[in-house]
């Protein structure tokens, strides 16, 4: 932390890194090539980075925004191809007081490439160099800069949305204003002049700004602030290191397709400045052409069946082994298990494909499903949706209801729609999975007979932007997985939709594009597998981070299926084909899910069948599934996991009272003693419940006791918590003071 107090001196900051960082060798290339990096010139929005090669060589600074990020930008695009010992290159469009990590890339005339102190190496240690910006000077005269980004393209009687950041170079806190050209809210906040050759229209294309446009009512008044004095739109952030607001660019399906470009007047601390952005109307796209599909066999098939059975029976073998001993995915903090990426769903679809094939095992695969099922959306119930944005998974669920009529699983459902916007509508692409999981749970509670969401729809714009900015290169942070999540997402609003009769033909231009993007971008052919983050130099041989191949394969298979697109057909088998090559590829149960989460589709759509796996009509109703899932513990009040010690108050000298939580209801049994080997247990209270106290009595002063909860639920099936400890108080001393 004195460090970190530090950095605000340029100085101070270069020096301190340096010494940081001096001894370590570089990651890759020749050893003790480059050395001495350091910085000059440190501003608010913009740094020089300095370092020396032993060998003349070229220049580039790879970029991330935290440590806990992969590299995002290169710095330039395309390195400075001069070759050179002394290097120098500027990093600009950063904000003021922010910390960004960066390690420095030389080639040299023999195409040795050669990287200090990246990249983050395989065993998840990130050697990257801390590089922060000056503060703002909050006494100087104001000045700030305007940055923006999104997509390019938009469809002419649909939205596109960008983001305009204000860095604040100078000037204290205060409200950012935007200059409505016709009066407040009237989507007047910008002019749109048309750039293109001939005629366009761009009084047809309105502008609005939003502040706060995660609201649930999706009502333009909501989004934004009015200042009645100055007749001014404004952003109240209160900060000066970042403020973002968003611009919603709406055409109508008179807009004549070409070049446009929209201007927008900022103020803050009464300094003006006007922001431009271009953009592209093309045509509303119309429905495809029926395709002519051929037949052609899937490769890969045989073995991604066989694969299916063995690694679904290893991972609900794996999670069954712990429940037996106690050791429960608490509080849903363990992203490995299988739970994470939908692993319901994966199950109910093994079990619908191995019954189809001829191998029915139904008690089996309903289990492994309902395992993992029914604490998710028992958690989600009791916690009102509370779930991380990256871990909202409705489908699993959701075909659950079709198949069980369980109203649990339609509550977790509900409560996942319903649980609010939280942040959703991002326009970075390094958003585009958290867009899609909101959106999903969207759609699935309307598939469920909800109302649509008046969020759905500028979700959905989003996405579609943020495809098309990785499409454009333009992806930053976001991985090729993120874009077959995305991908996924606008599949089921595209069936959803059409279900309606009312189809969103833009989803197949805007898939096709991302889909060459992606293959452009990341496809590695020698491995066959898309590279985690195509930003990094070298390329990362951490080919198992990398092997989400059928994340994104489904999309091939799917534009293919609409199209008759051979190309995209072939790159899609090629994918599937080698996705289970890697062989620590599936080390988690969460890998596990994450190849079959959206790989049963693949195969459906390369067999022709137009519907996913999670539409209702797949998922026929077979009656309730038998309870087999314990009833899983969320914590105790002396798990070390949660406390270092028991709840104050609940161990005394001859006493101790045990709390735990169940997610269902079920009785309430300690086992304790000396040795944890012979415990004794108190007597049964047979009461359902879902919060547990028990009292223990008659035990020993200053006395280690090892203990284990028992819980029943009412169809017999037991938990039991692995042993823990906890420690009486010594006896109180007696007689008169000394």
């Amino acid at each position: 932390m004195k460090i970190l107090g530090l950095l605000r001196d340029p100085v101070t900051c270069a020096l301190l890194i340096v010494s940081a960082v001096s001894a370590a060798p570089a990651s890759s290339g020749r050893s003790h090539e480059i050395s001495n990096i350091r910085f000059e010139n440190v501003t608010q929005t913009s740094v020089d980075v300095l370092w020396e090669t032993a060998h003349p060589g070229t220049s580039q600074v790879l970029e991330a925004r935290s440590n806990e990020f992969e590299i995002e930008r290169r710095i330039p695009d395309a390195a400075d191809s001069a070759l050179v010992t002394s290097h120098r290159v500027r990093v600009d469009h950063l904000f003021p007081d922010w910390s960004y990590y960066i390690y420095v890339v030389s080639v040299d005339q023999h195409g040795t490439m050669s990287t200090a102190p990246g990249p983050q190496t395989v065993d998840g240690k990130n050697p990257l160099m801390l590089m922060r910006t000056a503060p703002t000077d909050l006494s100087g005269p104001p000045d700030f800069k305007i940055y923006t980004l999104g997509p390019n393209e938009a469809f002419a009687g649909h939205d596109m949305y960008f983001l305009t950041q204000l860095a604040v170079v100078a000037g204290p806190a205060n409200s950012f204003y935007v200059y409505n050209q016709h009066g407040y809210n009237n989507e007047s906040d910008g002019v749109v002049k048309y750039e293109g050759a001939g005629k366009g229209n761009p009084e047809t294309i309105s502008v609005h700004f939003a502040c706060n446009w995660e609201n649930p009512s999706a009502k333009d008044s909501v989004e934004q602030q009015q200042d009645p004095q100055r007749k001014l739109g404004f952003c109240d952030k209160g900060v000066n290191k970042l403020a973002d607001m968003s611009f919603r660019l709406r055409t109508t399906p008179e807009t004549i397709p070409g070049k446009y470009s929209v201007s927008f007047t900022l103020e803050n601390n009464g300094v003006k400045r006007t922001g431009t952005y271009d953009f592209n109307v093309l045509a509303p796209p119309t429905a495809p052409a029926t395709p002519q599909l051929t037949e052609k066999a899937i490769p890969g098939l045989s073995t991604w069946e066989k694969q299916m059975v063995a690694l679904g029976e290893k991972w609900c073998s794996y999670r069954d082994q712990q429940n037996a001993v106690g050791n429960w995915v608490i509080a849903w903090g363990w992203t490995g298990d299988a739970w994470f990426y939908d692993g319901g769903r994966s199950y109910e679809n093994i079990d619908t494909y191995t019954a189809a094939a001829g191998h029915p095992n139904h008690p089996f695969w309903q289990h492994c499903a309902l395992s993992l099922l029914e604490p998710y959306a028992s958690y989600l119930v009791a916690n009102h949706g509370g779930m991380a944005t990256y871990a909202v998974f409705p489908s699993g669920m959701a075909m659950n209801y079709w198949r069980t009529h369980a109203q649990l699983m339609r509550d977790g459902v509900k409560v996942l729609a319903d649980a609010g916007p939280r942040h959703v509508g991002y326009i970075d692409p390094a958003g585009i999975r958290e867009n899609s999981y909101r959106s999903n749970a969207w759609m699935m509670d309307e598939m469920l007979g909800a109302p649509r969401s008046p969020m759905l729809q500028r979700n959905i714009d989003k996405i579609m932007g943020q495809l098309n900015m990785i499409a454009n290169g333009q992806g930053g942070p976001a991985h090729p997985f993120m874009a077959g999540i995305g991908m996924e997402a606008l599949i089921r609003w595209y069936d959803l939709n059409l279900a309606e009769g009312h189809p969103d033909y833009r989803v197949l231009p805007v898939i096709k594009a991302a889909l060459d993007g992606v293959w452009r971008d990341s496809w590695a052919p020698k491995e066959n597998l898309f590279l985690y983050d195509f930003y990094e130099l070298p390329p990362s041989q951490d080919l198992a981070h990398s092997a989400l191949n059928n994340m994104v394969s489904v999309a091939y298979a799917w534009y293919w299926m609409q199209t008759g697109d051979t190309t995209e057909r072939d790159r899609g088998d090629l994918a599937f084909q080698h996705a289970l090559d890697v062989p620590d590829a599936v080390s988690t149960g969460k890998q596990f899910s994450q190849l079959y989460e959206f790989s049963f589709d693949f195969v459906r759509y390369r067999k022709g069948e137009k519907t996913s796996s999670d539409a209702p009509e797949n998922n026929p109703y077979s009656g309730p599934y038998a309870d087999t899932v314990p009833p899983i513990m969320e914590k105790t009040n002396c798990d070390p996991n949660f406390f270092p010690g028991c709840k104050a108050g609940s161990i005394g000298s001859t006493t101790a009272v045990i709390f735990w939580t169940t997610y269902k209801p079920a009785t309430s049994q300690v086992g304790y003693g000396t040795n944890a080997n012979s415990l004794r247990g108190t007597p049964i209270d047979k009461s359902l419940v879902t919060s547990h106290s028990v009292e223990i009595a008659g035990l020993q002063p200053g006395t280690t006791y090892h203990f284990r909860v028992r819980s029943v639920d009412k169809a017999g099936v037991e938990a039991t918590m692995k042993d823990l400890t906890f420690t009486t108080l010594k006896a109180a001393t007696t007689g008169p003071p000394k």
